[in-house]
């Protein structure tokens, strides 16, 4: 046993136990009267590790916001409510999930987290693509390009999915942008009148549609209680679509009315005739049930 001095501290090493590579040591530090005991054991030499592994189960949670915004694109529209609070949440939330998927990129769940986000992103930026969305979609970009190049897995794999990833952005991109142009043509669609149902549950637009000929008049009644309100946004139900009105003519200037009934419930009138009853919607018979689950829609067109 060897004791080794200091100006004011003596180490004395108490026990040395060496078998097979495993090493246990106590320090016994005395200084200015004072004792203290510390143990390096195995399980303390790898905290930084443990530390890392923990923090790599946010990546679980971007990988669940990614998949909800690509799941809300095609069931809903987002709306920025507030701008000066959604940019807080955002700097908030792109320095929480960017930084600790950076820090843990070498992390099995982080890798593997930040290879998706781009494929969740897809739909994302080609549904949501608005100049008032740009405040959305750019750091959402930027974060899910980070992840992705920043990422511990292969180099290999990265450039497979990478190139992947490219082809399905042009595709789709592609594919949309046709499909808008042929289904919806050189339309100008304006919401010229909304409203709100006595019981607050069902909410309907007038839709005015200029086109080459007269263009169209439509009136389109949608659950009022299905949207998501996250304060600064907003996501707007519009998997749920009932046209109760529609003539081919613009310009009519038509304001529905609503009226209520014990029995019918909330009831639409227009032009003096019933066009809408919650008792019609929520009538069990398949020809109604206009809002029933299975009868959402994917909608790539408002």
């Amino acid at each position: 046993m060897k004791i080794f001095f200091g100006k004011s501290i003596v180490y004395q090493i108490i026990k040395c136990y060496n078998y097979k590579y495993r090493f246990i040591y106590r320090i016994i530090t005395i200084k200015q009267n004072k004792t203290k005991e510390e143990y390096f054991l195995p399980e303390n030499i790898n905290i930084k590790l443990l530390i890392k592994r923990i923090l790599s189960l946010l990546s679980i949670g971007y990988v669940g916001l990614m998949a909800f915004l690509a799941f809300a694109s095609l069931y809903y529209d987002v709306k920025i409510v507030s701008r000066t609070s959604f940019i807080i949440l955002e700097i908030f939330l792109g320095l929480l999930f960017g930084g600790t998927m950076i820090y843990t990129r070498k992390q099995i769940l982080t890798s593997i987290a930040g290879l998706f986000g781009l494929l969740f992103y897809l739909p994302v930026v080609v549904l949501y693509y608005s100049p008032e969305n740009l405040i959305l979609l750019i750091p959402l970009g930027i974060i899910s390009v980070l992840v992705f190049f920043f990422s511990g897995a292969g180099e290999g794999i990265k450039t497979i999915l990478g190139t992947i990833y490219l082809l399905l952005y042009i595709i789709c991109i592609l594919a949309y942008y046709l499909y808008v142009s042929i289904f919806a043509g050189n339309t100008i669609d304006t919401v010229t009148y909304e409203s709100i149902s006595p019981s607050q549950a069902y909410r309907c637009y007038v839709l005015d549609i200029t086109d080459s000929s007269e263009g169209t008049t439509k009136v389109i009644i949608e659950p009022n209680t299905l949207d998501i309100d996250y304060g600064s946004i907003k996501f707007v139900e519009k998997g749920y679509k009932r046209i109760v009105y529609n003539v081919r003519k613009n310009k009519l200037n038509i304001i529905p009315e609503w009226t209520t009934d014990p029995e019918d419930g909330d009831i639409l009138m227009i032009d003096g005739e019933v066009r809408f009853r919650t008792s019609d919607a929520v009538n069990e018979d398949p020809a109604y049930r206009y809002f029933a689950a299975e009868n959402r829609k994917y909608r790539f067109l408002r």
